[in-house]
């Protein structure tokens, strides 16, 4: 055994460069494994090198993201597993804790990767059929792509769905009991088991297969890729004007942006200079989005720095008013914009165009990147939860807990906004910013001309859009953004009455042009009554009326989970989640069920990698896109279990009145209503019984159950 400190910023390992020979136990510290599909903080107690096989090349980039203390171990065959864990048996629990969060991070890292290999296979595969069309406008000769047209879609890997995926997902929701009452018990077998089985769940083998579908993928698709967006440019410069049309011009204002940034901020010169030697570097590559390990290990330093570099543009940004700011700075702050030659004039022209509409402050709910840290910064909002689940308090817990702040220097960091500012950039910034770009395989933060699948404006999401869908969703799920409350006036003998209280999102818009958008937590911390953060791309190329009605589902689910507790599958606590994981988990032996839709059923659940949650996605979307338009097509039990628990608003349901298909849950649910009603009456009477007028709070629940 040897031990070592090291210092933040070294490669302890490069993938498919080192040679697997040690088990590296992390006692201190954080270090991160940088995969081409996705990056996993490792904290104390996880073992590099468990998931990787002796001899073989790593899979992964190890960096030090924090000063690290590794322990490392002779790793020469499973023998080494067991002598490991002999003589570290009082480490066992927190071992076995940090395996399983380990397969959880892995898990939904490779089910991500599949679901944007699927997606981007789709839209390549729309771009092909549109290709030859716009060739012809472009006056260019169209090419044939025949083995990008033959490349077939990335199917479900076994491996990735299944039993396991609930078995890990059960352990990593139990952490903390389990830790305590049974990772504790002292049992060298039990904890090789878990630990190694952990790994196993998701081994290299099923990552090596995915690594190699995409860079398959990204090889296949890289010459049309490039010809597709040199095509477009040519029969859009066409139509406005011919083929001796002169380039666009840029307003001197917003060139040579970087130069403004250095100017506006003055940040560190070491930051600054490194930042442009990256960027410089990137635009120059001519295969910047290749898997080779230079060009993703430039991309990995370029977004390091940029989220440094932008939180020093952010401080002056927040002390300068708004209108003050230099436009091309606002274009940094508002889409990751660095350089005119990078974006294209066509695009960075209609960037500054945007960017000098956006008014800080207009809308209080649908925020830009800068608008979310400022109320981050100033102490209007809370941190948000980092990618382990912990909130600001809990994350400096764990710090102290393990011994790297004292408690004078948590209560310090506690206070400080600064140190709270960085941890948002850290966490929901960085991470989110990658998400919702929607390719994690070649994301980079600063704005590309070749990332670029759909017009500028017609991508813009303004406050405005995103509210219009909101909106929309909420008048046919009118009770989409409800969690229940409790009211109380004993005074007038009112000691609880339960009420149904609408707390709106928050929706941040992340600096990007992608695809995606994510619930990052359905609640602030841990207050019920507070407002969900959704995260998704001021520039969304997907249709926003599809990715927000999937958003709402997911936020449905979770916030079911969050109010229920432990109880969240107990069938016998009837609930939106526990009826349907009871539906789709005996859905085979479902009498009420015919062969042709348990048929369907299982392949829902085969698309959705047996995901209970994401089946109930693609089911609320059903319903809210379809089945409130009248055209039915889900199962009869989906069907009651949404209704019931997401009922349509009252004038759908007239509309669904006379469908023999929902004349029972309607009838249900009316007399539900009326019930409600009946409730809020007899509290009305009360209340003039005791000479006090109605209370604001019970007069929303009048106006939301009165039809």
């Amino acid at each position: 055994m040897t031990s070592r400190t090291i210092p933040a910023g070294t490669v302890i390992y490069e993938s498919f460069k080192d040679s697997v020979q040690t088990l590296d136990i992390i006692t201190k510290g954080v270090v991160r494994a940088n995969g081409d599909y996705c990056t996993i903080d490792l904290l104390p107690g996880s073992i590099i090198g468990i998931g990787e096989f002796p001899g073989d090349k790593y899979i992964f980039t190890y960096e030090v993201a924090e000063e690290a203390t590794v322990y490392s171990y002779p790793y020469e065959t499973e023998a080494s597993l067991v002598a490991l864990f002999k003589g570290n048996p009082k480490l066992l629990s927190t071992l076995v804790a940090a395996s399983v969060r380990f397969a959880k991070n892995m898990q939904s890292a490779v089910l991500d990767t599949m679901e944007f290999a699927r997606t981007e296979h789709a839209r390549l595969k729309s771009a092909l059929e549109e290709y030859p069309s716009v060739a012809i406008s472009a006056g260019i000769t169209p090419r044939s792509f025949d083995e990008l047209s033959s490349f077939e879609a990335p199917g479900m890997l076994d491996k990735a769905k299944g039993w396991h995926r609930d078995f890990v997902e059960d352990l990593y929701a139990n952490e903390a009991k389990f830790k305590k009452d049974f990772y504790a018990v002292p049992s060298i077998g039990l904890g090789i088991g878990l630990t190694v089985n952990m790994y196993a769940l998701e081994s290299r083998d099923f990552m090596s297969e995915v690594i190699e579908y995409m860079n398959e993928f990204t090889r296949v698709s890289r010459d049309f890729k490039n010809h597709w967006i040199l095509t477009k440019e040519k029969a859009a410069a066409k139509t406005n004007g011919g083929a001796d049309a002169s380039p666009e011009t840029i307003d001197e204002s917003i060139s040579n942006c970087l130069s403004a940034i250095n100017e506006f901020a003055s940040p560190v010169p070491e930051l600054f200079d490194g930042f442009a030697s990256d960027l410089e570097e990137f635009i120059g590559n001519p295969d910047r989005y290749g898997s080779e390990d230079a060009t993703r290990k430039l991309r990995r330093d370029l977004a390091a720095k940029f989220y440094d570099l932008y939180l020093e543009v952010f401080l002056q940004a927040y002390k300068t008013n708004w209108e003050a700011i230099p436009l091309g700075i606002r274009m940094f702050l508002l889409f990751g914009f660095v350089d005119e030659t990078l974006a294209g004039a066509d695009h960075t022209n209609k960037l500054a165009a945007i960017a000098a509409t956006v008014k800080p402050g207009s809308d209080k709910r649908v925020v830009t990147i800068f608008e979310w840290l400022s109320l981050i910064y100033e102490g209007t909002v809370v941190p948000s939860k980092n990618e382990f689940d912990l909130d600001y308090p809990g994350y400096l817990r764990e710090l102290k807990k393990e011994g790297r702040i004292t408690a004078a220097g948590e209560k310090e960091l506690l206070e400080s906004m600064f140190d709270r500012l960085k941890f948002e950039i850290k966490n929901l910034f960085s991470i989110g910013n990658r998400v919702t770009f929607g390719r994690i395989t070649t994301f980079v933060p600063v704005f590309d001309k070749e990332n670029v699948t759909k017009a500028i404006d017609q991508a813009y999401l303004s406050p405005a859009v995103v509210n219009e869908q909101i909106n929309k969703i909420r008048s046919i799920d009118f009770t989409a953004f409800c969690r229940q409350g409790v009211f109380s006036m004993p005074e007038a003998g009112v000691n609880s009455f339960f009420t149904t209280d609408e707390v709106l999102p928050y929706v941040i818009l992340m600096p990007n042009i992608g695809s995606r958008a994510s619930l990052w937590q359905e609640i602030d911390s841990k207050k019920r009554n507070t407002p969900a953060r959704m995260i998704v791309s001021i520039l969304h190329t997907e249709s926003f009326e599809d990715t927000m009605i999937r958003l709402v589902g997911e936020f449905r689910w979770e916030m079911c989970k969050t109010e229920q507790g432990v109880h969240w599958n107990d069938v016998s606590d009837p609930s939106l989640t526990a009826l349907y994981c009871d539906y789709l988990q005996f859905y085979r032996k479902n009498s009420q069920l015919s062969i042709e839709v348990r048929d369907k059923i299982s392949v829902s659940l085969k698309n959705n990698a047996n995901n209970f949650k994401k089946v109930f996605i693609s089911d609320y979307y059903q319903y809210i896109k379809y089945e409130s338009q009248y055209a039915l097509r889900l199962n009869k039990l989906a069907r009651s279990i949404l209704f019931t628990f997401c009922p349509f608003s009252h004038d759908i349901v007239s509309g669904l009145s006379d469908n023999p298909q929902y004349a029972q849950l309607i009838a249900k649910h009316e007399a539900d209503v009326k019930q409600r009603q009946k409730m809020l009456n007899n509290l009305c009477v009360k209340f003039d019984k005791a000479g006090v007028g109605v209370p604001s709070e019970i007069r929303k629940q009048i106006e939301l159950w009165t039809f």
